[in-house]
């Protein structure tokens, strides 16, 4: 067997599913179509709202298929730009499951790291992002299995659907979308689809009364089937999906009506303008008599798809898309900047102008003479003069958002309130969110005793810059934060960190701050110190009262790079990288877990390879000292052939990542991670699959990486990303580091 078919059997099965973010935090920022109708529920062949009982008319976007294509659309930022400048009410979260193949084949998969098959953490995780944009946002979220081989993954789609309900089963957003496009050819007819719906439906239910619709035979094409033989559960709907130029509105609209007829109700999770493979012209009159039908029947409907026409991953257009050019777009600049595709245009089109005032929609049949038309400011205003009637006066559903002072309204965070007046009338403000401030080099900092800093600002050093006996950190010489406003520091354990404002006399001091007084950060002792930043607001910027955490902990060794994995001649040496002391400590070695070993003998820095092929897991260990933390650092080493080894069950023994787990009791919740320029480092004391997540200064995710290690050290460019400040989550198992990076 050889070693790479034997790692691959070893290292099977190794991820760790990790399911801890909480969306349930969310609260609604703005006012949408879900603080008007609640959770969606059916009444007969109407979609009604829980809180009104009205019917219910959505109208919105489909993502691209969550791939290395459409994942980048799958952000905060985007939705939050899609529902102020399209209006949508709805999106919907087109999950890959493990192959594209549109006849229910399995000739395509998709890539390892974005399918839900192979990383459902990746996915878990997006979802739950998506689910706090959608709270946020106040629309609705179509949970979608999109797969043509759904009958074939029931168990896989059932212990999903269950797990997300039962995290999610107070969220009313959530539309869940069980089966995406069932293909007959594959087996997916009604009598299949039914089958897999009453094992997966039981498991929301179990949970929740949120809507589920439910894929129709032959692409979804059939919603007439589903209504002859229905799903005996409460709150179903019935999927059809159409292609303007592939499937006119007088062939497939009847299936439509005919489910309406029979008393069940339809959603239109997917449509589009073009083809049905998502290329040709967009037909715009045969899209038109489809938008006049599903507006008369009042028909929910998802527009595919959010994406720019050409792949930047692959090349590949689609005419579909909303957004022109081959670049993503996830940047509220970008966005704005966007040019519409023909068929962007047309959507475009549609939702805006059936866009609806839901704050006016929310507070209707409750006016009076104190009334006032839904206002909105945002969060640097202050207050809103004019706007009050005389005489009036009026509670807040929200004060920290907006509140009445007098004849003016008082504008406080960004959200919504609803003011009550003394009559009983009630009015919808609005505060929109406006951008902070920032104090040079001030951010989440980590300094050790070895004189190193890490910064999301930048990397720096830890020196005694004022002369007092101390290390510092250097922030900035201007008493101002970068936009303007006069600030003040404080720290709330002075003990551990301190900050003042002193003289720069150390050499490492630049030329502008030498003899310069320069806040600084002083280091007192090991442990971490909140410093808090107050500046007050100014024009276009939010006042500032942030929290910073400063660490200063033990220093760290650094083994060089002759450290390394390497594969050795028999009685070949080893480089010199292999010292017998680190800053006059000691390092030891252990030979896959054993002091010693007959196949390798140690002379001077390096190891001497025996006669036989061997392979181990070497590591150097370092004991903690009262300034240095314990360090341990493994590589493989390989002498001769390793396939062959004569130690090969005992390297196998010693790195197995089943034998390796450990109780999730035993495990710290930490990861020796860190930025060193565009290299991020980290260290993995056990093999296993390791994830990457990074998110921009607005939180928005930009990049998602995820692969398996070995036990040691390992590192990672990132300088192909754009300059910028980024927050990075690295992940192993339960293992958890958080840096943030300025990438400059």
């Amino acid at each position: 067997m050889k070693l790479t078919k034997l790692l691959t059997s070893i290292l099977a099965g190794a991820a760790i599913s990790a399911f801890a973010a909480d969306a349930s935090t969310a609260t609604p920022k703005k006012v949408g179509p879900v603080s008007y109708y609640g959770a969606l529920h059916t009444s007969g062949s109407k979609i009604i709202g829980a809180k009104n009982n009205q019917q219910v008319m959505l109208r919105g976007v489909s993502l691209f298929w969550s791939d290395a294509t459409g994942l980048s659309y799958y952000n905060p930022t985007v939705i939050s730009w899609v529902v102020d400048n399209l209006k949508i009410d709805v999106f919907r979260y087109a999950m890959g499951i493990e192959y594209y193949d549109s006849n229910g084949g399995t000739k395509n998969k998709l890539d390892d790291q974005v399918s839900y098959t192979k990383s459902p953490e990746g996915q878990l995780s997006t979802i739950d992002r998506m689910v706090q944009a959608a709270i946020e946002n106040d629309v609705y979220i179509v949970i979608d299995w999109h797969s043509h081989r759904a009958h074939l993954e029931t168990n896989l789609a059932k212990d999903f659907f269950a797990k997300i309900s039962q995290k999610y089963k107070d969220v009313p957003n959530i539309i869940y979308e069980i089966y995406n496009e069932p293909v007959s050819g594959s087996g997916g007819d009604w009598g299949a689809i039914k089958n897999y719906a009453n094992s997966v439906v039981p498991a929301i239910r179990t949970n929740t009364q949120n809507l589920i619709i439910v894929g129709t035979p032959n692409w979804s094409q059939h919603p007439e089937q589903g209504a002859r033989d229905p799903i005996q559960s409460t709150n179903i709907a019935y999927v059809l999906h159409f292609y303007a130029s592939s499937h006119s509105k007088g062939s497939f609209g009847g299936y439509v009506s005919s489910a309406l007829s029979a008393g069940y109700p339809v959603f239109i999770s997917e449509w589009g303008t073009t083809n049905a493979d998502g290329d040709g012209e967009p037909n715009s009159s045969a899209t038109n008599e489809w938008t006049q039908f599903m507006d008369q029947n009042m028909i929910p409907n998802c527009n595919w798809s959010l994406r720019q026409q050409t792949s930047d991953v692959d090349q590949k257009s689609e005419k579909s898309a909303i957004f022109a050019g081959d670049k993503s777009l996830i940047t509220a600049a970008a966005l704005d900047a966007a040019t519409f595709t023909s068929s962007g245009n047309i959507i475009k089109s549609y939702l805006t102008k059936n866009a609806r005032s839901w704050a006016d929609s929310l507070v209707k049949g409750k006016s009076g003479s104190c009334s006032f038309k839904a206002t909105t400011a945002k969060q640097t205003d202050g207050k809103i003069s004019g706007v009050l009637k005389s005489g009036c006066t009026y509670t807040s559903s929200n004060e920290k958002v907006a509140s009445a002072s007098g004849s003016d309204i008082v504008v406080g965070d960004y959200g919504f309130a609803i003011l009550t007046g003394n009559d009983g009338s009630q009015s919808i403000v609005t505060v929109k969110q406006v951008a902070g401030q920032t104090i040079t080099n001030l951010s989440d900092i980590t300094c050790n005793f070895s004189g190193s800093c890490t910064a999301a600002s930048k990397n720096g050093m830890s020196r005694d810059f004022d002369g007092d006996g101390t290390k510092d950190y250097l922030l900035t010489m201007d008493d101002k934060t970068n936009e303007g406003s006069k600030f003040t520091l404080t720290s709330l354990d002075p003990t551990t960190v301190s900050v003042s404002k002193n003289k720069c006399t150390n050499a490492n001091c630049s030329n502008s701050q030498k003899n310069q007084q320069v806040w600084m950060l002083h280091f007192h002792k090991y442990g971490t110190a909140k410093v808090v930043a107050s500046a007050p607001a100014i024009t276009g910027f939010r006042a500032m009262q942030d929290t910073f955490e400063i660490t200063y902990k033990k220093g760290s060794y650094n083994m060089n790079n002759k450290f390394k994995d390497q594969t050795i001649a028999l009685g070949g040496t080893t480089t010199e990288g292999f010292p017998d002391a680190l800053l006059g400590n000691a390092v030891t070695y252990t030979f896959n877990g054993q002091p010693t070993t007959p196949y390798l003998t140690k002379v001077g820095n390096a190891f001497v390879g025996g006669a036989q092929n061997a392979i181990f897991a070497i590591t150097a260990h370092i004991a903690e000292t009262a300034d240095y933390e314990e360090f341990e650092r493994t590589v493989t080493v390989i002498v001769g052939d390793a396939g062959t080894a004569v130690n090969l069950a005992e390297w196998i023994a010693y790195t197995n990542p089943i034998d390796a787990i450990k109780p999730a009791n035993k495990i710290v919740n930490s990861f020796n991670a860190r930025m060193d320029g565009s290299m991020l480092q980290f260290t993995t004391k056990n093999t296993g699959l390791v994830k990457v997540d990074i998110y921009d200064a607005l939180g928005a995710s930009v990049k998602q990486m995820s692969e398996v290690y070995g036990k040691g050290s390992h590192a990672i460019d990132l300088k192909g990303l754009p300059n910028g400040s980024y927050t990075l989550v690295v992940r192993q198992g339960s293992q958890k580091a958080s840096i943030r990076w300025v990438n400059k």
